[in-house]
């Protein structure tokens, strides 16, 4: 590795490429080959319905011309195939795509392995093409983030780089596959790198317009929904009508990212294989197209199209919302490949459709055409599922080419994410994550200081006296200290309070005067203490409320311990990122090429991955105590899941660990071989 460095480092300079020049190199690259897969994608599943449908478009009309047993039956044997591709290749290629990229992103390192690029596009072809009622946009994004992560572990970019590249990765997909370059690049920066620094930005700005420009050569400057009249607001009425719009479209899109998992958690209570699951799936959806609803088959663009031309009355237009959801969070929860986002278009079509048409109706003369609605609609639903206005209010602008709109679209978009955020922190894809123990919200800082504990900080400097002691003693024990806070005890050693030096000032002034006149309770603050087994996400809320520099750490009967300052845990969180970082990106590369499941890192030490043995298994981070006693860090456990993709889960000293689990740690070679070991 090192060697590989030593060159990368001598040919930069001898081409004098810096380091940004070189970010922007690989975003066109990884642009030119996101645009390209996009091409191969799209056609991949317009061959698969020609083949499986012998229909050029699977729209509604052509689908209910196809002979009954077809319907039925073609979306149950995608679904077999799809469940055996994943279940055997490539687990991590099941569900949306986007969840998967952000749990790459934030648990290893942004490293995806190489075969979930042919994996996922298999997949989800598959199962689009067969009639499953997903989208193909999160697809698209998993199968650039992957490319792109192929690309940046080839060159061995340092983890920030990469992160980048594959936020490079996602904007060329999204930017490709909706002709919009400026929605890819803030889809990527608002939801995957979560940057929007000029460092993040530029490159993956470069990388969506180069992918669209692919596209735009090969496929043609088309617009998926761009045929459509420009539609304006009638009247400042309208306003009241997308606020009520907004709240309904809030509602709709949190059940919607709610019954994706409940799907999934009623699949994985059933004895069905995790491999024949999705078979289910596309039984049930092919039920319901059987039914003559093949509206829910497929991405669903084709209904949208037929709904812009009044072809589909209200009544139906309401069952479709609560059809497409359900069928969707069907083909997703039980293991099918495929994405959320043309759903929710769908979803928001309809609802949005079914709305303009009733206030059309009820108030002719202060309301625009439904169409107006079913726009605001999309977006709306779209945000309120992912919590990502932005995104959703330019993608629905490039999609549509309306920019007549943006008033109301901006309105409602806000709205709908502030009613699913009241009910739901969690987004349709953040929910994955936090399900697996991920804290999203929190960033970076919380996962990395809930794994560490008061102990691994605690100090034995602080100064204590006796609550009953004189007010003579006080001054003389903060004179020779030079403390800024003193803890107060009782004869038995039990925490009382605290007395700030900022106290004492007057009366370490004036001694000769007020000594007499004071005891120590008269400075002593109620504090509350730090439990000796607290991790230090929660301490860093304590130091916030109390504003002192040091608190007191008492243990289970309330005796003082010790101390822990603000000084030490910036330090000691310093130092576990940055073996956090190594750490992930080198336990997953040992996940994606390394059969022997350990990494020297200098010297005697190394990155490895072990099952949990005997001795750990049932008992806690905090009580292990590992760190303390058996000189290794513990970075990630991956909780093993039947059927399923394992949980990546960053433990606190609360954690319990389980047999069968695996776990990343680091350290001495000798110490990790005697913790596998057994002692």
């Amino acid at each position: 590795m090192k060697q590989n460095w030593l060159k990368r480092k001598v040919l930069g300079r001898s081409l004098k490429i810096s380091p940004s020049t070189l970010m922007i190199l690989l975003a066109v690259l990884v642009g030119v080959l996101g645009g390209f897969s996009v091409i191969g994608f799209k056609k991949m599943i317009a061959g698969l319905q020609v083949l499986l449908w012998a229909i050029p478009e699977m729209t509604p009309a052509a689908l209910l011309e196809v002979i009954w047993y077809k319907r039925l039956l073609l979306p149950i044997g995608g679904g077999l195939v799809v469940g055996l591709l994943i279940y055997f290749l490539a687990r991590e290629a099941k569900g949306p795509g986007v969840p998967e990229v952000m749990v790459a992103v934030i648990t290893k390192g942004s490293v995806i392995r190489p075969v979930v690029v042919v994996v996922k596009a298999l997949a989800s072809a598959v199962t689009i093409a067969s009639g499953g009622s997903v989208g193909r946009e999160g697809p698209i994004v998993h199968i650039g983030a992957a490319i792109a992560s192929t690309v940046g572990q080839a060159l061995r970019l340092p983890p920030v780089q990469l992160k980048t590249l594959v936020g490079c990765g996602v904007a060329a997909g999204i930017g490709a596959t909706f002709n919009a370059p400026i929605a890819g690049t803030l889809f990527a920066l608002e939801l995957i790198v979560t940057d929007f620094g000029l460092t993040a930005f530029t490159p993956i700005l470069v990388s969506g317009v180069m992918a669209t420009a692919i596209t735009r050569h090969f496929l043609g400057n088309t617009i998926e929904f761009g045929n459509l009249p420009h539609f304006d607001m009638v009247s400042m009425w309208e306003f009241g009508l997308y606020l009520v719009l907004g709240v309904l479209a809030g509602l709709i899109g949190c059940l919607f990212s709610r019954s994706i998992y409940v799907s999934g958690d009623l699949f994985d209570k059933t004895k069905i294989p995790a491999w024949i699951r999705p078979a289910f799936g596309g039984l049930l959806v092919g039920l319901v197209a059987l039914l003559g609803m093949p509206h829910v088959m497929g991405v669903g663009y084709a209904s949208i199209e037929a709904l812009f031309q009044g072809e589909l009355p209200v009544r139906t237009l309401v069952v479709l919302v609560f059809l497409k959801l359900t069928m969707t969070a069907v083909t997703i929860g039980s293991g099918g490949s495929g994405g959320v986002f043309a759903p929710s278009l769908f979803i928001g079509a309809m609802l949005g459709g079914a709305f303009g048409m009733i206030v059309n109706q009820w108030f002719p003369t202060i309301t625009a055409p439904f169409g107006a609605y079913v726009l605001v609609g999309m977006a709306a639903v779209n945000g309120a599922c992912t919590l990502a206005p932005l995104s959703a209010i330019i993608i629905l602008v490039e999609l549509t080419d309306n920019y007549s709109m943006v008033l109301p679209l901006m309105f409602t978009v806000v709205m709908a994410t502030f009613v699913s955020r009241k009910l739901n922190p969690e987004s349709i894809y953040t929910e994955d994550l936090a399900r697996r123990g991920i804290d999203v919200h929190g960033g970076e800082d919380l996962n990395v200081l809930r794994a560490i504990g008061v102990e691994d900080v605690i100090r034995h400097d602080e100064a204590h006296i006796a609550d009953d002691a004189s007010f003579e003693s006080l001054v003389e024990l903060a004179l020779s200290k030079h403390r800024n806070t003193i803890f107060t005890v009782d004869q038995a050693g039990h925490y009382r309070g605290v007395v700030a030096m900022q106290d004492l000032k007057y009366a370490l002034n004036n001694m000769s005067d007020l000594e007499p006149l004071h005891i120590i309770a008269d400075f002593e603050r109620q504090i509350s203490p730090v439990p000796q087994a607290q991790s230090l996400d929660l301490v860093i809320d304590r130091f916030a409320e109390t504003g002192f520099d040091r608190l007191p750490v008492v243990d289970p009967e309330g005796m003082l311990i010790g101390s822990v300052i603000m000084g030490d845990i910036i330090r000691s969180y310093n130092r576990e990122v940055t073996n956090r970082n190594l750490a992930m990106e080198l336990g997953a590369r040992i996940q994606a090429h390394d059969e022997t499941h350990m990494i020297p890192i200098g010297g005697d030490s190394v990155i490895a991955e072990i099952d949990v043995p005997g001795w750990m298994a049932g008992r806690s981070l905090g009580d292990l105590k590992l760190r303390t006693n058996n000189r290794v860090s513990v970075f990630v456990v991956k909780e093993r899941r039947e059927g399923a993709e394992p949980n990546i889960v960053t433990p606190g000293i609360g954690y319990v660990f389980r047999q069968g689990d695996t776990v990343l740690l680091g350290g001495k070679k000798r110490d990790i071989d005697a913790v596998s070991g057994g002692s």
